[in-house]
């Protein structure tokens, strides 16, 4: 039989969704007749109590980091302070343990020869399922993030990186370097592949096509700055257009959405349109139909709005992760420029409605790092490599890989069933209880 490729999902943020989503995207489109590719929401898709609390838990941390001043920027040096993976480790392994435990055994209810995440978590259940359940099973690592953090399990499984700082940090927190790999940044293909120009976009969502238009948007929970800036420049009375993606965000979006229907207590002045959005799967299209997008430093919205030509206006870096983001797209490659307060964002607009030479020169920009490529044709190259090596472990014990009849299905099972080092049951019983709370292709080796 094939081999099973699976792919962990987190929402740890939505840049997580959207990063595996280019994989995806691209191992199907490169090697779908050749491996069984799978996708999961791992943590929920099985109803395990305490995974699902595990998954609530996560979620919760990266809304505190945005909505808790100084959390993000705090908490990450603390960890890393306090031993960064090595206390995870401890802290899933022993004090939410039975969520860890319903983690091996969501691994092992699939039986997946390949494993490829994105987040330190299903990373850390990544590596302790070869460890403790299959030892010939392939840990692929991506960081969807411009910078690293200590939080990543860096004992085994092969780790990519789609920039130069990137990759710096891991050889400075001693990631095996034989396992490291550099690729450009991944882009979903739909981003990738989008055709319209901004004002066909902009007929799209029925935008004015004759005024300056802004974009904000802050993640999927909108608990950054984002709704302060808005209210700013609609305060302003600016001749603009001016979009709010509320994302999941009900509050905020039914605030924003009577302002738009003239119900709310700001008032739009009659020179400015103004529209605000719910969730919106195609976000990007609205990033590609603005002139400029203001937002946090969430790297793949980031990203997103650089794949659809539009400059970016950074507002908000709550921890280590997004003030990469600045380093990376604004300070190395000068895709935008930083307006950390509210009076400097309506200044820069205004400068711009007079004046668009510097918005031109960060489109010129924004052309030569899109000219280096989309990082997720390699990336489904390192998978497919890693995949050839592993195949070859298989056959030399007579394991025959890409036949469809049962005796090699059935072989294959048994492999996936492999070693047990006593470190953990594993006929898992599922409790109840609560967990404690105690260019493309270039590839450096």
């Amino acid at each position: 039989m094939k081999q099973k490729i699976l792919l962990t999902y987190v929402e740890s943020g939505f840049g997580h969704i959207s990063s595996m989503d280019s994989i995806y995207d691209a191992l199907i489109d490169r090697y779908s007749d050749v491996y069984d590719i799978q996708k999961s929401f791992i943590l929920t898709e099985d109803g395990f109590p305490n995974l699902v609390r595990m998954n609530k838990f996560l979620i919760k941390q990266v809304q505190n980091t945005n909505k808790i001043p100084y959390f993000g920027r705090l908490i990450f040096p603390i960890i890393a302070l306090l031993g960064g993976h090595k206390l995870l480790r401890f802290f899933h392994r022993q004090m939410a343990h039975k969520s860890f435990k319903q983690g091996l055994e969501a691994l092992k209810l699939r039986k997946p020869n390949i494993i490829i995440s994105n987040h330190y978590f299903t990373d850390l259940l990544a590596v302790e399922y070869k460890r403790r359940i299959d030892p010939d099973v392939v840990v692929i690592n991506y960081n969807p993030d411009p910078t690293l953090h200590t939080f990543w399990d860096r004992r085994d499984g092969i780790f990519i990186v789609d920039n130069p700082l990137a990759y710096a940090k891991a050889e400075k927190y001693k990631f095996k370097k034989e396992n490291l790999r550099l690729v450009t940044p991944c882009v979903r293909k739909c981003v990738e592949n989008n055709a319209l120009t901004r004002e066909q976009l902009r007929d799209k969502f029925g935008l004015p096509q004759d005024k300056f238009t802004v974009v904000i948007a802050d993640g999927g929970y909108m608990l950054g700055r984002g709704p302060k800036f808005a209210k700013s420049l609609i305060k302003s009375g600016l001749p603009i257009t001016l979009c709010v993606i509320a994302g999941n965000n009900k509050k905020k979006y039914d605030y924003f959405r009577a302002i738009e229907q003239g119900t709310g207590r700001l008032k739009v002045s009659s020179g400015m349109t103004f529209r605000t959005y719910e969730f919106l799967e195609n976000a990007y299209e609205l990033y590609g139909a603005a002139d400029v997008f203001l937002t946090k430093g969430g790297p793949n919205a980031v990203l997103d709005s650089i794949y659809m030509h539009t400059p970016v206006m950074i507002n908000y870096c709550p921890h280590v992760i997004e003030a990469g983001t600045v380093k990376v797209f604004i300070g190395m490659h000068g895709c935008g420029e930083t307006v950390y307060r509210r009076s400097k964002s309506i200044k820069r607009i205004r400068a711009f409605l007079k004046d668009k030479s510097a918005l031109m020169q960060y489109e010129e920009n924004i052309d030569k790092l899109i000219a280096d490529g989309n990082g997720i044709s390699a990336v489904a190259d390192i998978v497919d490599e890693e995949a050839q090596k592993q195949r070859l472990v298989y056959e030399a014990r007579g394991i025959v890989i890409g036949s469809d009849d049962d005796d090699g299905a059935h072989l294959l099972t048994d492999a996936a069933d492999g070693v047990n080092d006593g470190d953990v049951d594993i006929d898992i019983k599922i409790t109840e209880d609560k967990d404690s709370p105690k260019v493309e292709g270039d590839i450096l080796r």
